[in-house]
């Protein structure tokens, strides 16, 4: 269920109510947050997903499942950063405006060719950015800083020093240099550093396979007529979301409705995913189906309830090789179920070096009155104090309440035993 409801009715579910295998809620500890991230991290396979070979066009975003060493040289050759001339440096030195040097010129080098020509005493040689740089030569002269008085001879009016204006052969990558590890994601920026050494194709992992499944009566799909008493589905839309830019291959299987035998057979029907994400019904009123249904199909339970806020509710287990996540129907808890614990296990299953968010310290912003019991993660916004970074607390922080978290940038972790956190605190911050 996205949303919870006051008006809901026991729900019959044959053999499962009458004999029920869970022990009361009441009996259950609540798994500390980073007891709950290992136990989820713990059971995602090592064979993680099958490893793909793709171009490298069609590599963005992608995971290397790959390390990667350059076969050349980049440069491949010494080459000038500016169109000038390619002289010998000690010819050079006592160039100025008043008592400018001249040089023949034997050469024109454009970017694309070689010259043949050897750079001697008393000699220069046009050239072009990106153009290798002649033998002999060891500087360039910038094209402001000359004049040509005919095609074979040239002012030179700025004394420069060795190297000045030339990037060396292998200055910027070795042979043999790896330039990448297995487990990074590819960027644009590390798509143009593989095509600098010529690499074609890549190995990434495949994309992990994840199925979604909202529940609840109460549930319309966007675009159809809400009824009275109903409301719209945020979870499937937000989790499809959130997979999709994790770099998963997401399937929204649909909106199920407090049934369990529809629940059931939307269960078996989903034993070939990496993940099945199910949001709602998952708490102890009379219309939450979930975890009764889950029993029924098998699923073995790994844990139920984490000590956290929002989100406390939270199923993990295995069915077969699947990884089921039971998620709030809260939304703002589904999401933040999302971002401290399916996240990180996409992210090892995907084979990536670091997984989950990335985290820091933030001083903050403004004071926040806590009811203490529970890890905190509010939702906040960076902003600049003096120069530095620092957070924000949202005023509103009711989980019912969705708007908010799409304006957050961060999570600020607060400890079970806070009562206040006071402006200028420093905490723990999770980048979102």
């Amino acid at each position: 269920m996205a949303l919870c409801s006051n008006t809901k009715q026991p729900v019959d579910i044959p053999g499962v109510l009458e004999k029920r295998k869970i022990p009361p809620v009441f009996e259950r500890r609540l798994l500390d947050y980073e007891d709950a991230l290992n136990r989820c991290l713990e059971n995602v396979p090592e064979q993680k997903t099958p490893v793909e070979t793709v171009a490298l066009k069609d590599s963005l975003g992608r995971i290397l499942r790959q390390d990667v060493e350059s076969d050349i040289a980049i440069p491949p050759f010494s080459k000038s950063t500016m169109d000038g001339y390619a002289v010998k440096s000690e010819d050079v030195q006592s160039a100025s405006r008043d008592n400018p040097v001249r040089l023949k010129v034997i050469d024109e080098i454009p970017a694309g060719s070689m010259s043949d020509k050897i750079v001697k005493t008393g000699q220069a040689a046009r050239i072009m950015t990106g153009a290798p740089v002649p033998e002999g030569a060891d500087a360039i002269i910038t094209i402001e800083n000359t004049l040509s008085e005919d095609d074979d001879t040239v002012r030179i009016y700025d004394a420069v020093g060795e190297n000045r204006y030339i990037i060396h052969k292998g200055q910027d990558i070795l042979p043999g240099q790896r330039i990448a590890e297995s487990g990074v994601t590819v960027t644009a920026l590390l798509m143009g550093v593989l095509a600098s050494c010529g690499i074609a194709h890549v190995n990434v992992a495949g994309r992990p396979k994840i199925g979604i499944i909202s529940t609840g009566s109460e549930l319309v799909t966007p675009g159809d007529a809400a009824g009275p008493g109903r409301i719209y589905d945020i979870n499937g839309y937000s989790l499809y979301g959130l997979t999709k830019e994790s770099g998963a291959e997401t399937t929204f299987l649909g909106v199920v409705q407090d049934k369990s035998d529809d629940l059931l057979k939307t269960l078996n029907n989903a034993r070939h995913l990496d993940i099945l994400l199910l949001s709602g019904g998952v708490s102890v009123g009379d219309y939450d189906i979930v975890h009764e249904t889950l029993q029924r199909a098998g699923v073995q339970e790994i844990f139920w309830r984490v000590k956290v806020k929002p989100g406390k509710p939270l199923f993990f287990g295995k069915m077969d090789h699947t990884l089921i996540f039971g998620l709030p129907g809260n939304p703002v808890s589904s999401v933040n179920n999302f971002y401290l614990f399916v996240k990180p296990v996409i992210d090892k299953l995907s084979g990536k070096t670091r997984w989950g968010l990335k985290t820091g310290t933030a001083t903050i912003l403004n004071s926040f009155i806590l009811q203490p019991g529970r890890r905190k993660f509010l939702r906040g916004q960076i902003k600049t104090d003096n120069g530095r970074e620092a957070v924000w607390i949202i005023p509103e922080q009711r989980s019912g309440v969705f708007s908010p978290m799409a304006r957050a940038d961060v999570l600020v972790e607060v400890p079970e035993d806070r009562k206040i956190v006071r402006e200028g605190d420093t905490a723990r911050i999770y980048y979102l």
